[in-house]
């Protein structure tokens, strides 16, 4: 029940003009409000009077004492207070802490503000309605405000609740609002205003907001500049806390200040994205608030995008769930994804400037990534993103980076998410994977040969130069204009500080050697150049990839090939000599392979025996790749003899010979196929045709026969034509015995066997019997039983045949 003692009390006080200290005039304010605000709805107090006239004086004690209060608070506030003391009483000191949102420096205990915020923001109607009623009478009836009085905050607290639930709250709060502009000497089309206000009265939703918006847009131009951030400060918490409709209109007014006066900003941006990301775990709780965050980062940024993007990069990495919803907000944003990524771009490429990369580049590769997962086009960035990715993958192989200090500020956290860690070249190759996907849908490049496996590949130091080669192979050469740029913008990598990045430049430019289009259109003759340079380098890596390069040419241009055979020859047949990494090694032998083709005898004959010897030096190499592509290699040889070199390179088949029959059963099934064809090949240089007919049972799609019988078939027909060549096969064969593969031991001791039986009585004379016969009975203990009954059943043939000719054992 409304007291009415007190309430004239408060009306004679009201007509005072005390000289109280402000404390005093809070205390007795904060006493009043408490008595009359919280009451029940004024019809709830109506119906405790048991008659009309009860219900009546009710009525009559409830208007006065809202009267009474109102002008209370009106005489405090405006009557013979200084200017600060005004301030302080409706606003306390209410200037945020940029770099500590979470405080707001201490207002008077009972300040105005404080007083008056808990029932404008309850949860009950009738409560806000009381406190709107108070406010509107404190802000319009033609008051002059002080000069310095701000209004701010008051604009963000009020203005919003236009579209509040009641038309006596919307018609307040409209009230207020004008009556802010009016009380600091602004008269903003005031009749328009108050026009629009009328309206408010309207139960429809939609045309309150549509009403509330216009008076934004007539105002908005209005409010200081320097007040804008105590404006957006109270906006952003009543869109934490305030009804739908409130917060539509929370959002609304936002968004429009900010396309206002968002050019004017720059000096308060820094303070701005502190308060927004401080309110984002909160905002992301409420959909429709946290899209008018969202919309609110995209204006500034329409405005300020680099100092936008700058303080973005700033962020801990990695990321955390609210920076990267921020960019992608940004990318979202039609009108500057374009804008924003070549800012990006931009960057990047000042950080690498030097060939390294530091946490400022993975920043920005970070924000790529989320830049280019919403879709933004990269087709006219392409080449420059594609290279500069590429090099940032590259300068982080085996990079480990400490994660910044995680900042302090309230966060709605996934359990576990603290623990993320900071991979610096995942984070590059992930932003990398992600801009190749985007390109295919562009037609820009296609899917790699390697699938998903490329990204590890691309991100592991042993790997990343296959990785890098397999990259390559899935650009668009269709593109032409677009692989241009990218050999013109990668060109560097090959002379570059770094040896990662020389590698890497290596390894793209050593696929795209083979591409006659890009050879015709693009600068690969100094590419070429630098290749032979890197031939010779110490890096095994970077030898392989240049020496790759070197070979791929004589598919890209065979005419350089010719041209320059000299100084190609010379770098890939030094690669042969790099015995410690068989890598260099193979690729040596694969590149060989590919120039000589294109190579007539006279060409090759200065270096023929120098290529034969050394390849004959990886037939029973244990990489099945290496051994395989020696037989390749040495097949081709045999084309290039020429008159110079044949009765030696029928020595070496001589000695070559036991190796291409025993591998006949090799492990790897390919190298027992180029085994049948190197001796087709090779047989005419000893004059041996009639052992045609015996490889004829080797053919494709034929079983392979025992390794027993065809020994003995071989060495048969071999016997008959040549017994030196026989005895030679003897002789090497010893080496065999103790071969790693359990097949190659057992072919050994089987074509043993045959030739022992095929030999001449004057050569089993020669035979060194003793040690024959010693390692056939070490033999008979190997572990393989293939091997134990091949030993067993040569050890009877020497025998045998000894057991003829009446020699002891």
């Amino acid at each position: 029940m409304v007291n009415e003692s007190g309430r004239e009390s408060d009306l004679g006080f009201s007509k005072l003009k005390p000289q109280l200290p402000l404390n005093d005039h809070l205390n007795i304010l904060e006493e009043n409000i408490c008595r009359l605000l919280p009451l029940p709805p004024l019809e709830k107090l109506k119906d405790e009077g048991e008659t009309d006239k009860d219900k009546e004086h009710i009525n009559f004690l409830y208007e006065r004492s809202m009267d009474a209060l109102g002008r209370l608070l009106r005489t405090m506030m405006w009557d013979n207070v200084k200017a600060e003391d005004c301030q302080e009483m409706f606003n306390g000191d209410i200037q945020p802490d940029p770099f500590n949102p979470s405080h707001r420096a201490s207002p008077l205990k009972n300040c105005l503000w404080e007083l008056l915020r808990m029932w404008l923001v309850s949860q009950k109607d009738w409560e806000r309605e009381r406190a709107f009623q108070i406010t509107a009478e404190v802000l319009t009836n033609d008051i002059e405000a002080p000069e310095d009085f701000k209004i701010g905050s008051l604009l963000g607290l009020l203005a919003p609740h236009s579209c509040d639930t009641l038309p006596t709250i919307r018609q307040a709060a409209a009230s207020s609002t004008i009556g802010l502009f009016c009380i600091k000497g602004t008269h903003p089309e005031v009749e328009r205003l108050q026009s629009l206000q009328e309206g408010l009265q309207c139960d429809d939703g939609q045309v309150q907001i549509k009403i509330s918006s216009k008076i934004a847009k007539i105002v908005s131009k209005l409010i200081p500049v320097e007040e804008i951030l105590l404006f957006l400060e109270e906006t952003l918490d009543g869109l934490e806390s305030l009804n739908s409709a409130c917060t539509q209109a929370c959002g609304i007014w936002m968004i429009t200040v900010l396309k206002e006066q968002g050019a004017a900003l720059e000096e308060q941006l820094l303070e701005i994205l502190i308060m927004i990301y401080h309110h984002m775990p909160v905002l992301r709780q409420k959909e429709e608030s946290f899209q008018f965050m969202l919309e609110a980062v995209s204006q500034i940024a329409s405005f300020h995008m680099e100092a936008v993007v700058a303080n973005l990069l700033q962020k801990p990495l990695p990321f955390d769930r609210d920076t990267k919803t921020l960019w992608k907000a940004l990318a979202e944003n039609i009108a500057s994804s374009s804008k924003l990524l070549r800012a990006l771009t931009d960057k990047l490429e000042n950080e690498l400037e030097d060939d390294m990369a530091g946490t400022e580049a993975i920043s920005v590769a970070c924000a790529m990534y989320e830049v280019v997962s919403t879709g933004t086009p990269i087709t006219s960035l392409y080449p420059e993103l594609f290279t500069l990715l590429l090099k940032l993958v590259s300068c982080t192989l085996g990079q480990t980076m400490p994660i910044s200090t995680w900042s302090h500020r309230r966060r709605v956290m996934q359990q576990g998410e603290r623990q993320q860690t900071a991979d610096p070249c995942r984070l590059s190759t992930a932003t990398l994977k992600c801009v190749q996907a985007q390109a295919m849908k562009e037609g820009l490049a296609k899917e790699s040969d390697e699938g998903d496996n490329l990204w590890t590949l691309l991100s592991s130091p042993s790997t990343h130069h296959v990785g890098v080669c397999a990259l390559a192979r899935s650009m668009a050469l269709w593109q032409r204009g677009l692989m241009l740029d990218i050999i013109e913008q990668l060109f560097s990598s090959l002379t570059s500080s770094s040896e990662n990045y020389r590698i890497t430049g290596t390894a793209f430019f050593s696929e795209l050697m083979k591409e006659p289009i890009l050879w015709k259109h693009g600068n690969l003759r100094e590419v070429l150049i630098l290749m032979d340079q890197s031939a010779w380098d110490s890096n095994a890596t970077l030898r392989q990839m240049a020496i790759r390069g070197l070979g791929n040419t004589a598919s890209g241009a065979p005419h350089k090939v010719k041209k320059h055979k000299q100084i190609i020859l010379e770098s890939i047949i030094r690669g042969l000599y790099h015995l410690a990494r068989t890598e260099v090694v193979c690729e040596s032998l694969k590149a060989l392979k590919k120039i000589l083709e294109l190579l007539t005898d006279r060409d090759v004959s200065f270096y023929f025996k120098e290529i034969v010897l050394q390849t004959r030096t990886f037939f029973e190499d244990e990489q099945d790749d290496v051994r395989l592509t020696a037989i390749f290699l040495f097949e081709n040889l045999a084309s290039l003899t020429g008159r110079r070199w044949k009765i030696f390179f029928a020595e070496e088949i001589k000695k070559s010979m036991i190796s291409f029959l025993l591998h006949l059963w090799d492990p790897n099934p390919k190298i027992g196929a180029a085994c049948r064809d190197v001796l087709i090949i090779c047989i005419p240089f000893l004059g041996l045709q009639e052992l045609y007919g015996v490889l004829d049972h080797l053919l494709d799609g034929q079983d392979l026969p025992r390794a027993r019988d065809f020994y003995r078939q071989f060495c048969v027909k071999l016997a008959k034509k040549n017994q030196e060549i026989l005895w030679i096969l003897h002789t090497h064969s010893f080496t065999f015995f103790s071969s790693n593969w359990e097949m190659i031991r057992s072919t050994a001791v089987k074509l043993t066997d045959a030739i022992v039986l095929n030999l001449t009585n004057q050569y089993v004379q020669l035979l060194d019997k003793e040690q024959l016969t010693t390692r056939l009975q070490a033999l008979r203990q190997d572990p393989c039983i293939s091997v134990q009954r091949a030993a067993e059943a040569a050890l009877q043939t020497l025998l045998r045949r000894c057991k003829e000719l009446g020699i002891l054992l």
